[in-house]
């Protein structure tokens, strides 16, 4: 119980100090977040002429907010003691319910450290006034400011370490911290010293173990009544009331009127017989508060009963009033506390909860938001919970209902029929061994539409092992696959485009290749019209003429197939191949035009090559593309150095590397690498495509393009990755 005289010379002195301290603190503030560079006199406001006006009017601001809090404090605790005095039971000096406690214990829970010495003075003020004005010594005035100072600090304390600031009574944790060090620990440690303070005083007749059980409880029930309805109140009560709908504003009036009625008639003599299976009367609306209204609804309701309770008790009336005044007291107490707190963690429970949903549908919310952004579809199946959710996007993408219940199953039935064996057993397997699974496949929607879609999802298990939980998510890539499916297209229509072109070049070889045969049958045909105009021909002789006719007609037969296939509009299959015979091959198409440019050609082909599996009409290109740019980079050196060097070599037994290697003018010093890029030609009429081509069709087989400088000229070389085992044979 906290007082201090109340004079004018006094409160002149204590308004001035307050002033000198709180720009002292405002000054020590500014310093600490790096806002100001010199510090205010400790206790002189002129100290704040240094300062702009921002800073100036956020220091006024400081002050009079500080000043309004102490003055509250002050009146506060004033008040509240009148009403602890007012419901004491004598001879013993202890109230039933002692507001000023917790009213300077809400209030250090709200307010920064570094107000509280402000706080103090207040209520050191307020509780010396009081305590004056009921004839207290002076000596007992300070021993009981010191147990009630303490009883605030130690649960102050406790509760802001525990919790942080700021200290909201709306969770499950807050609500146990503060009923473990404000409402237990604070009154329990305070209530010795204060026991002690009396008995040492001679104040009262009670013993000392009797002081400081009726000083506990009364304790005990003002923090949970008093500071647990202003700290909830104070963190959002008041803004709270602004954001009720009207329907709501006005169940609240209703609801706290009913509670009040009912109480007061409860409490307050009005019901003829006094029995206690009444006092659950009220529970209805304090659950109601409890539920509707969160923690601000339940301490108002808690602090409503509390008082009609208390004031039904000091005036002789309601169930409480049967007994000595002592034993009425300890009964309306436990009753109050034993109600108040179940109240408490009820709201608190069903506040967390519903700020839980409501973060919940936020993140829903955000996350859909996300997903129909990104053309993902989202999904959860709980199989503990027999609950399943899918975003609005993936309902959608899917076919499924707005209220279907998501299965396995479900799911399957989507997927296209030639794809679905391969994705259940993707989710089984990740499902037998906990891990993550990801694959492609495609959708077949109910309206008969084909979607491309990669799906990735992980089981969650509990603490037992027990899968709990499937999450996924898919992504639909049908733009994708159609986009690369037109690339793939368009770069094999650039391929045979630029065989044709090559076909071209090779015009004056194809004809010379073509001549020879043609050249043969036709004198065959001539020598053997002669021997049928010499008379009857031998047998013999006119058979091997027509098989060198037959032979030559097929050597022709055979070059047209091999143009045809060279340049036809086709995607070809790939098979294992064997790189020597490209080479050979693509040297007999180019041996004419090899003849014609005077260029020699040696060939380094490895022995036992592996096998490749490609297309063998695309490595075709690829190798008369290399050595037609060698032809050309060599039209500048003499006849006698135009030499073309094509090896073949097996690495690691994991690729087959062929090379190219020429000795004309080289490759660009500054960039090698440059030679590959579109459109870049050092031929005059060249499309800068070739090299371009070549390159994308050895990646397309899983291989590589490169080219260097060597000395004397350039080499290009790519590597193919060896086919698998059960393809492999060795060519000799």
């Amino acid at each position: 119980m906290n007082n201090l005289v109340f004079v004018p010379p006094l409160a002149s002195r204590l308004l001035v100090g307050y002033k000198h301290q709180g720009a002292y603190f405002l000054a020590h503030e500014k310093q600490r977040v790096g806002k100001m560079k010199t510090l205010a006199a400790p206790l002189q406001l002129s100290g704040l002429g240094s300062r702009s006006k921002t800073e100036r009017s956020d220091a006024q601001i400081f002050e009079w907010r500080v000043a309004g809090i102490a003055l509250c404090v002050f009146v506060g605790y004033y008040l509240g003691a009148k009403v602890g005095f007012a419901l004491t039971f004598h001879p013993h000096p202890v109230s039933v319910l002692w507001p000023p406690n917790s009213i300077l214990l809400a209030a250090l829970l709200l307010m920064p450290k570094r107000t509280w010495w402000l706080l103090l003075l207040a209520a050191f003020a307020a509780h010396w006034l009081v305590q004056l004005q009921s004839n207290v010594p002076p000596r007992m005035i300070f021993c009981w400011f010191i147990s009630n100072s303490c009883e605030a600090f130690i649960g102050a304390g406790s509760i802001r370490f525990l919790i942080g600031s700021p200290v909201r009574l709306d969770r499950l944790r807050n609500v146990a911290i503060f009923c473990l060090c404000g409402v237990f620990l604070g009154p329990f440690l305070s209530s010795f010293l204060d026991s002690a303070f009396v008995a040492m005083n001679h104040w009262g007749e009670g013993r000392y173990w009797e002081i400081w059980r009726i000083r506990f409880t009364s304790n005990v029930l003002a923090a949970l009544t008093v500071a647990a309805f202003i700290v909830t109140w104070a963190t959002g009560g008041i803004d709270s009331l602004r954001q009720l709908s009207r329907r709501r504003l006005l169940e609240g009036i209703c609801l706290l009127l009913g509670l009040i009625t009912i109480s007061f008639v409860l409490f307050n003599g009005m019901v003829p017989e006094k029995d206690s299976a009444l006092l659950y009367v009220p529970l209805p609306f304090l659950l109601w508060a409890a539920v509707r209204f969160g923690s601000q609804g339940a301490t108002a309701a808690i602090s409503a009963v509390a008082f009609l309770a208390i004031l039904g008790v000091a005036n002789g009336y309601g169930p409480f009033s049967e007994k000595s005044a002592e034993q009425n007291a300890l009964s309306v107490q436990v009753f109050l506390i034993f109600m108040s707190m179940p109240l408490l963690f009820l709201a608190a429970i069903i506040e967390e909860r519903d700020k839980a949903e409501e973060a919940s549908r936020e993140r829903d919310e955000r996350i859909g938001l996300a997903a129909e952004s990104a053309n993902l579809a989202l999904w959860t199946i709980d199989f503990l919970r027999h609950e399943s959710w899918m975003s609005d996007k993936g309902r959608e993408l899917f076919g499924f209902a707005a209220i279907e219940p998501l299965s396995r199953e479900l799911f399957l039935s989507r997927v296209h029929p030639e794809d679905r064996e391969a994705v259940d057993a993707a989710i089984e397997s990740a499902r037998a061994g906990s891990q993550s699974f990801e694959i492609e496949y495609r959708l077949l929607r109910p309206d008969g539409e084909t979607r491309w879609l990669i799906s990735r999802g992980r089981y969650v298990r509990d603490d037992r092992g027990r899968v709990r939980e499937l999450v996924g998510v898919a992504i639909d890539i049908t733009e994708q696959v159609e986009a690369g499916l037109q690339l793939r297209l368009q770069r094999e229509e650039m391929a045979r485009m630029s065989r044709v072109s090559s076909m071209g070049e090779l015009t004056a070889s194809l004809a010379h290749e073509l001549n020879q045969p043609l050249t043969a049958i036709a004198s065959n045909a001539a020598a053997g019209r002669r021997f049928l105009a010499q008379g009857p021909p031998e047998t013999k002789m006119f058979e091997e003429l027509l098989a060198d006719v037959a032979a030559d007609a097929q050597r022709a037969g055979q070059i047209i197939h091999g143009i045809h296939h060279f340049v036809r509009k086709s995607e070809g299959i790939r098979r294992p191949i064997n790189l020597n015979e490209i080479v050979r091959e693509v040297l007999r198409l180019l041996h004419s035009d090899l003849l014609g440019r005077g260029t020699a050609v040696e060939t380094e082909l490895a022995p036992n090559l592996p096998v490749v599996d490609a297309n063998p009409v695309h490595l075709q290109q690829v190798l008369l593309n290399l050595l037609m740019n060698s032809l050309e980079a060599m039209q500048s050196t003499p006849a006698a150095k135009r030499r073309i060097v094509i090896s073949t070599t097996c690495q690691a037994n994991s690729s087959v590397a062929v090379s190219v290697r020429d000795y004309g003018n080289g490759l660009p010093a500054d960039d090698v690498d440059k030679v590959f890029s579109h459109f870049y030609s050092t031929k005059p009429n060249g499309m800068g495509m070739g090299l371009t081509i070549v390159r994308s069709i050895v990646e397309a087989h899983g291989g590589k393009l490169s080219a260097e400088n060597v000395e004397g000229g350039a080499r290009f070389f790519f590597r193919l990755p060896v086919a698998g085992k059960s393809d492999m044979r060795e060519v000799a």
